[in-house]
């Protein structure tokens, strides 16, 4: 007997690709590691504090991968510098303006899904602990 059973995550589209269930459960178990560690730290703090600091920490090691890893190997390292995509070495960014519009337009985003959908292969084969046969 086969029982469809599909992830839980913030996003329902963990269900769509077992690369994005592989990247939803390595985020989410980092972010539960570091609660662990910041609650050891700092016992006082309330469930809500703890979360919205483990949430920061996660967002900025997720950004930091996507622009100093990412971002130079998809777009190019000229292309990273000629629009100051670089992360600091040091200090903090001072050149923000809160009268930039902070919104994508809907053509980006939908032009962005393809083509991060395309970095995806069409299947990825795993096997099945239970009945140790190839799934696809």
């Amino acid at each position: 007997m086969s029982l469809n059973r599909c992830f839980r995550a913030g996003d329902d589209r963990v269900n769509e690709h077992l690369g994005l269930a592989a990247i939803h459960t390595l985020w989410l178990r980092e972010h539960n590691r570091l609660a662990r560690e910041l609650s050891l730290v700092n016992p006082h703090w309330s469930d809500e504090i703890l979360l919205q600091e483990t949430r920061r920490i996660v967002i900025a090691e997720i950004q930091h991968i996507t622009y100093k890893e990412f971002l130079p190997v998809v777009l190019g390292e000229s292309i990273v510098s000629a629009y100051d995509l670089k992360p600091q070495s040091s200090g903090f960014y001072t050149d923000y303006d809160i009268n930039a519009n902070p919104g994508v337009l809907n053509g980006v985003a939908a032009a962005c899904l393809w083509f991060f959908a395309s970095l995806m292969p069409k299947s990825i084969p795993f096997y099945d602990s239970v009945s140790l046969f190839m799934c696809l």
